[in-house]
């Protein structure tokens, strides 16, 4: 009796096969070891007292009720210091959080408005390191739901920063008193506080601590040398450390300049932070001052430096350099390092304000943003999905030292990176008249929407980049934002608008005697009909696409609709023929160069359900187990789910209950681990319907 063994999500399948059929499922634990997320900025040796908030936070520890974890709000002004108070905190905190600390921006006030939940709970669940980003849920629910059963199980420090509305941080709470959620913001959060959170103000430094801060930047001898001068300039930085780090990178970075030419500041008659970002903006060298400038107008959350180099056409080293020095005078934050972007900077909000009106050179910048984000997304095109379509494109600015995508691993993770970033992109590209940069951008993104299942940017970004398609008024990215949007229609399950979408793209392809398109349509009107379980529906339609394929000498398609037409033949009575369709169209998606091994594994999959549903229960058993052999092999989860529940309804229709149990139990565990609530559901009726009455 040969073995087969495989591994998925961190669970060993092991089913024994004789004669194809199924004897029993065990799983063991082989789970790689948890990775401990540390995510909280390091305390830099100039923090400066803060000793009593930091008694009031333990006191908000002591004595917590048992249920959800605790959230902690932290509020005050812009440069207040809230987020060093929490990385000072948070980390004497860390034994108490032994699995890690979260940190995820809201972005109240960044760049494309506030982060949208699903992105926040995807950014949650990749925190933790355990979850591919090619296998999360699609639906935000979902995304939510997941984050919620991962983050019960452990002990985490949870830090939402900058949250705009208790909405963005209500879903994200975990039902663990073992967690902690702290949450920073401008302004109070009644809506939290109505369910239990804790409220503490951040006030400005006391005026010795004040100086003291000043005294540790500047150092000693700068501050005895002028003591007046550096108490004047600590008063009128209003006990606010953004202020007070402003001010003194200024004088650092300027040993020439006497600390008493600060005093100008105090009649003013401006706020702390915002009279001590004039005086650095003004003190700036030219080169600092353009970089600046320019990387104000790229419309991204945020920024790394090969980014900033293309779309101010700097060098990148020389940009590297000159983001440094920003950093060192407090007008640009150091967020982070990202495996493949590198460093990543943001530009403070009260700095971005000062300096927006600035806009002679906007154009330009965002053109050679645009052009960036474009070439950047078209290598990952050709390595991710080498079949897509290529639109024409402008080639206006080439940027001064692309990024290079050197693996599938790579360019997942920049797309998973500059998620957060297409929308304002495509906004501002709109807002410029750049309709054929938009719409080439949301075409190049086809691997984040398809890979990443990112459906919660999908429908947005297609229909702008529908929007500019018309606009510029190119026939063949009209079609292609056309069908591209029937696909995210139909990917929620919004059957009707994605048949609407599919059949005016026929309509245009048909305009234009392109019998490729002409049949890609008409394949994606069968494939929804057939996702809506219209089965009879589909048939005519699938089986004109096979034609028009075969026509076509296209094998790949020809491959792709037989899949669908012998599985719905099958479903609705005809087995034979059903089974023969199948049969022609895994041959077909066998014999494709380059391979196409996820797409042969699901005709797979449905040839040995048509077997079941043939009575061929050996057969069937023996074929769809192959098939999730091949699903695990991909790293394709949800199809290798999909595979063991093809499994158990075969072993239902065998008449082997407690074997049907067992498979119907394994995949709606790892639907469970997937997130995908609606499979979870369906799996616990199959789950239900075998108890005895």
């Amino acid at each position: 009796m040969p073995t087969v063994s495989n591994s998925i999500d961190g669970a060993r399948v092991h089913h024994a096969v004789q004669a194809g059929q199924v004897r029993d499922i065990h799983f063991h634990s082989t789970a790689p070891p948890r990775q401990v997320p540390r995510q909280l900025a390091a305390v830099t040796r100039v923090f400066t007292d803060r000793e009593h908030d930091v008694a009031v936070l333990d006191g908000m520890l002591a004595g917590l009720p048992e249920g959800t974890a605790p959230v902690i709000v932290i509020t005050g002004p812009g440069g207040i210091g809230k987020s060093a108070l929490v990385s000072r905190w948070g980390h004497h905190q860390a034994k108490r959080y032994p699995d890690g600390q979260l940190l995820i921006q809201l972005r109240a006030g960044g760049v494309g408005g506030p982060a949208p939940a699903a992105e926040t709970a995807r950014s949650l669940l990749r925190g933790l390191g355990d979850q591919d980003a090619q296998q999360l849920p699609w639906q935000e629910s979902d995304l939510q739901a997941l984050w919620r059963s991962l983050a019960v199980t452990r002990r985490l420090l949870v830090v939402l920063e900058d949250a705009a509305t208790a909405d963005q941080v209500v879903p994200l709470i975990p039902a663990t008193s073992e967690c902690l959620v702290i949450v920073t913001s401008r302004s109070p959060l009644p809506a939290l506080a109505a369910l239990g959170a804790h409220h503490h103000r951040l006030g400005p430094l006391a005026p010795t601590h004040a100086l003291r801060l000043l005294t540790r930047i500047l150092g000693e001898d700068r501050v005895c040398a002028e003591p007046a001068a550096a108490e004047s300039l600590a008063r009128t930085c209003q006990g606010i450390p953004l202020a007070l780090g402003l001010a003194a990178g200024t004088v650092v970075l300027n040993p020439a300049r006497s600390l008493a030419s600060h005093t100008a500041l105090a009649a003013s008659g401006l706020d702390s932070v915002p009279a001590t970002a004039t005086v650095a903006l003004a003190s700036l060298p030219d080169p600092e001052a353009r970089l600046l400038r320019d990387t104000a107008l790229i419309p991204s959350p945020d920024l790394d430096h090969l980014t900033v180099a293309a779309a101010t056409s700097t060098p990148a080293d020389r940009t590297l350099q000159l983001l440094r020095e920003l950093v060192a005078r407090h007008l640009l934050e150091h967020t982070g390092h990202h495996p493949v972007r590198g460093d990543i900077y943001s530009i403070r909000p009260h700095i971005r304000e000062l300096i927006r009106d600035q806009a002679d050179t906007r154009q330009l910048v965002v053109q050679r943003y645009l052009d960036h984000l474009i070439a950047t997304a078209q290598d990952t095109v050709q390595r991710l999905t080498p079949h897509h379509r290529v639109l024409p494109r402008q080639h206006r600015h080439h940027p001064t030292e692309p990024l290079h995508i050197t693996d599938d691993r790579t360019a997942l993770e920049w797309l998973e990176a500059v998620s957060p970033a297409v929308l304002p992109a495509l906004t501002a590209a709109r807002a410029l008249g750049e309709h054929q940069a938009a719409t080439v951008l949301v075409h190049d993104m086809w691997p984040m929407f398809h890979r990443l299942r990112r459906t919660d940017l999908s429908l947005a970004c297609h229909k702008l980049g529908l929007d500019s398609a018309r606009i510029w008024g190119h026939p063949m990215a009209i079609y292609e934002m056309t069908t591209t949007l029937a696909i995210s229609h139909k990917h929620v399950g919004e059957h009707e608008d994605a048949l609407r979408l599919y059949r005016k793209g026929r309509t245009l392809a048909a305009e234009e005697q392109d019998l490729n398109h002409i049949a890609q349509c008409t394949t994606g009107i069968g494939a929804t009909l057939y996702e809506a379980e219209r089965y009879a529906a589909a048939e005519p339609e699938l089986t004109r696409a096979i034609e028009l394929y075969s026509g076509l000498e296209d094998r790949r398609g020809a491959g792709l609709a037989g899949t669908l037409l012998g599985s719905a033949t099958a479903r609705q009575g005809d087995t034979d023929l059903g089974i023969a369709l199948l049969r022609q169209a895994l041959a077909d998606l066998e014999s494709l160069t380059p391979p196409d091994p996820l797409n042969a594994a699901r005709a797979k999959a449905f040839l040995g359900e048509a077997h079941s549903l043939a009575d061929e229960h050996d057969l069937a058993a023996g074929t769809i187990g192959i098939a999730v052999q091949e699903f695990v092999r991909l790293g394709h989860r949800h199809w290798a789910a999909y595979g063991i529940e093809f499994l158990g309804e075969a072993a239902q229709r065998a008449g082997l209950p407690r074997v049907a149990e067992s498979w119907y139990a394994a995949s709606q565990a790892q639907y469970r681990n997937l997130g995908s609530s609606r499979d979870v559901e369906r799996l616990q009726s199959r789950l239900l319907a075998l108890l005895p009455e």
